[in-house]
């Protein structure tokens, strides 16, 4: 399908319930009603890109790109669909800087899903709920999931709704973190941490290594989810080996570990890129094996076997 009108449809579907029209959000948003507008916990991207906006969000976001744009090459393919941007609104309007620059797809849009946030100035960027993607089902040719399934509520659903759009041998392209890693590790320790000094109302606040917000899920976990949707999983491997510090000078001093990472495996990286492939299985039709039947079942002569022919009589033996 390589005409993008034809890619989106906005209308429900006759079985479901109707939905507020006005707004795209409108379960999201009744959980959040008693939460104000100017809350930053309200909208869980709003916190992704604070994070990403940091020096140790800049470093990884460069380290992200090459490592997607190298296999974003050997993609082919109409159309291609981000769901969730890590960078604010400025970096997304320019071309350069986005996750995707380096597709070989003409095709390329950008979904959304801010709460609060129903206006975007920038072109083939879309804001809608992840969950109830707004695409014709088997029409993207890749599906880009830059830590999406981290920082919304409901990943088993964006699984289906990625399974249900893409082409039969599309590929889904996951960034995540790794929760057994030393990232993972130091982060959970330190959102402890941090809520144990909420509960005793200190002022001081302690900022996590990765955004407060996200539930990290583990390689071998998305490797089950994805088989059960009928994905094979082709590539998985990890990036960023240096320890989640926030000094952008001391993060260079230390890309030797970079290397070091890649060589050894006894350093787990701090988050890891896996691929899969939708797999569709085809009927072949089989031929009947035509068989000569010895006898003619139903006929006159599968029930009389001798009728119509003529019974050759033993020879009589002739005395001399």
């Amino acid at each position: 399908m390589n005409n993008p009108n034809n890619l989106f449809s906005f209308s429900r579907p006759p079985s479901d319930p109707p939905s507020d029209p006005s707004s795209n959000f409108s379960s999201k948003n009744r959980s959040l009603e008693n939460k104000g507008k100017d809350d930053q916990f309200a909208d869980p991207w709003l916190i992704v890109r604070d994070w990403y906006a940091s020096e140790l969000g800049q470093v990884l976001v460069t380290v992200e790109k090459q490592i997607l744009n190298r296999q974003l090459e050997h993609f082919f393919g109409y159309n291609l669909i981000q769901l969730g941007a890590l960078e604010h609104i400025d970096s997304l309007n320019n071309e350069s800087r986005r996750l995707i620059f380096n597709s070989k797809i003409s095709n390329q849009f950008i979904f959304e899903s801010l709460l609060y946030h129903n206006q975007v100035n920038v072109s083939s960027h879309i804001n809608t709920r992840f969950d109830e993607l707004p695409v014709q089902s088997n029409s993207i040719d890749v599906v880009i999931l830059p830590h999406t399934l981290e920082f919304e509520s409901n990943p088993h659903q964006i699984l289906r709704e990625v399974e249900r759009i893409l082409v039969a041998e599309g590929k889904a392209v996951f960034l995540a973190f790794n929760p057994m890693s030393l990232w993972g590790l130091w982060h959970k320790y330190c959102y402890i941490k941090a809520k144990s000094r909420a509960k005793s109302r200190y002022s001081e606040q302690v900022p996590l290594p990765l955004p407060s917000c996200g539930h990290l899920i583990t390689q071998r976990r998305l490797k089950d989810w994805l088989q059960l949707l009928g994905f094979d999983v082709e590539l998985v491997k990890g990036y960023f080996y240096r320890p989640p510090l926030h000094n952008a000078n001391l993060l260079k001093h230390l890309e030797f570990i970079e290397k070091a990472g890649e060589l050894s495996r006894l350093i787990p990286a701090g988050a890891y890129i896996m691929t899969a492939t939708k797999r569709v299985s085809t009927l072949t039709p089989i031929r009947q094996k035509w068989t000569l039947s010895k006898t003619l079942v139903g006929s006159k002569i599968s029930q009389q076997p001798d009728a119509g022919f003529k019974k050759e009589r033993p020879l009589k033996k002739s005395h001399k």
